[in-house]
């Protein structure tokens, strides 16, 4: 959307980050470069760790869960002390977010934590293969999720709905085209919507994809 946007405005989309938690943590700077896809930098009076698993500081361009201090952050969850157990931790709050920063000091969204796709060891985001679908010509929308499976622990299944007017692409070549970008992440199926699921806050409603792919309503092409 972001890069539509600029193609036919020639005006970026100033992203940022916030939670209802601790307000605005990152952001591109006003009177600095603005770097199209980025969520922007660090803002003043926050500080970001990205760890791994282990809790170990991931180095500068790999992706890690976020962990973020700050003084405008929430006291406690109304009546529900372990969610606040669970999120609070030495003085660090887990956003359960996973993110990346690059030389510069821009930070990358990822994706939810619960939301990375696991196939064979090794974490998908789905924002990254979304992004790699929505570089081509026919797509107008793609939303990814992990579907079970017993040997690879997670296949990656895209869902995609199509720009009108254009030829319509096999599912093989999606795949292929992904896979020219992303290599291993790319999907393995491909599901074609009529119309893409979105949540209140404009983006694709991954939730309600899960729940699609739990059931025998899609038909994968």
């Amino acid at each position: 959307m972001e890069k539509e946007f600029h193609a036919l405005t020639g005006h970026l989309v100033s992203e940022g980050y916030g939670l209802t938690e601790t307000g605005l943590a990152a952001r591109n700077p006003p009177s600095g470069f603005d770097k199209l896809g980025s969520i922007g930098m660090v803002s003043p009076g926050f500080e970001f760790s990205l760890r791994d698993a282990a809790g170990k500081e991931v180095p500068g361009g790999e992706e890690g869960r976020v962990w973020l201090r700050t003084h405008t952050e929430m006291s406690f969850y109304w009546n529900d002390p372990q969610a606040t157990e669970d999120v609070k931790k030495d003085g660090w709050f887990d956003t359960g977010d996973v993110m990346k920063a690059d030389t510069d000091g821009y930070l990358w969204f990822c994706g939810r934590q619960k939301q990375i796709i696991v196939h064979d060891g090794s974490n998908i985001s789905p924002q990254e293969v979304e992004d790699a679908l929505l570089d081509h010509p026919a797509v107008e929308n793609a939303g990814v999720v992990g579907i079970n499976d017993l040997l690879h622990g997670e296949n990656v299944r895209a869902y995609v709905t199509l720009k009108p007017g254009v030829p319509r692409p096999k599912a093989a070549e999606l795949i292929e085209f992904a896979r020219a970008r992303v290599g291993y992440k790319a999907p393995e199926e491909i599901v074609f919507l009529d119309t893409m699921p979105f949540n209140a806050t404009g983006k694709v409603d991954r939730a309600k994809l899960k729940t699609l792919a739990a059931g025998d309503h899609a038909q994968v092409q």
